[in-house]
């Protein structure tokens, strides 16, 4: 579908819930995250957006809310952090859409673990996002990366064990709460505003668990050249996100 099929295909709703992923689809992903920033004409256009009648607009991030308050500093724009788990605005209290789990702390230890782990070979970063532990290989040579990577699946099996999963994603490997998804964030949504068509854009396997979480009329729309059980249509990158957001904003001016 192109950019200007799908602005047409949602336009005609008064009412419209706009859910997008980050890394990958607002932004190209970057070899590393804090290179995947948003340019002055992107937040001038989600601006832009989130002052438009009718018109709710939220990001979903794996992320964590900090990160996203950092970059997307914008009133009125709705944020979820963690793949779901934290829901809260620019300012104002931070909602948890899951318990706190029982037990100790783990991602210290795992934090550790993974810097351990890939200090021996370049390219490897790990990501502490406070509540989970993503390391990403992205710049790291292939036969070494898959080295560590089999070790980290491996020490991490006894956390595994007790209330943690590994996410594969778009050459990163993520530790975090066994239940935690972006659907969490999406259904909180979606039962917050009704009345609104619901529309998902994401490029990741984490935004399979949003589209799933969509109700019956809403709208998944995969970003990029991967498989999806869920989406009903596709854009081609990032750059065709903004040219599909460009169009809607202009239709609701």
């Amino acid at each position: 579908m192109s950019p200007d099929q799908l602005a047409a295909r949602v336009q005609e709703y008064p009412e419209l819930l706009l859910m997008c992923d980050y890394d990958g689809t607002l932004v190209p992903l970057a070899p590393r995250p804090e290179d995947a920033v948003p340019d002055p004409g992107l937040l001038k256009l989600l601006r832009q957006l989130v002052s438009r009648p009718g018109l709710h607009l939220a990001v979903i991030s794996g992320r964590p809310l900090a990160d996203l308050r950092d970059l997307l500093p914008i009133p009125g724009l709705l944020l979820a952090g963690l793949h779901g788990a934290q829901v809260a605005g620019l300012e104002g209290p931070v909602i948890n859409l899951l318990p706190p789990p029982p037990g100790k702390n783990p991602w210290p230890e795992i934090f550790s673990l993974a810097r351990q782990l890939a200090a021996g070979v370049p390219g490897l970063l790990v990501e502490n996002k406070g509540e989970g532990v993503a390391l990403h290989y992205r710049l790291a040579e292939p036969d070494a990366a898959a080295g560590i990577l089999e070790e980290f699946r491996h020490a991490l099996e006894p956390f595994l064990q007790d209330g943690l999963e590994l996410i594969p994603g778009h050459k990163v490997l993520e530790v975090r709460r066994r239940g935690v998804n972006k659907g969490l964030a999406v259904t909180y949504f979606t039962r917050r505003w009704p009345r609104a068509f619901p529309v998902y854009l994401g490029d990741d396997r984490t935004d399979e668990d949003a589209f799933a979480a969509l109700p019956g009329n809403g709208l998944a729309i995969g970003v990029g050249q991967r498989q999806s059980g869920y989406a009903h249509y596709f854009l081609a990158s990032p750059a065709e996100v903004i040219e599909f957001l460009q169009l809607l904003n202009r239709s609701r001016t």
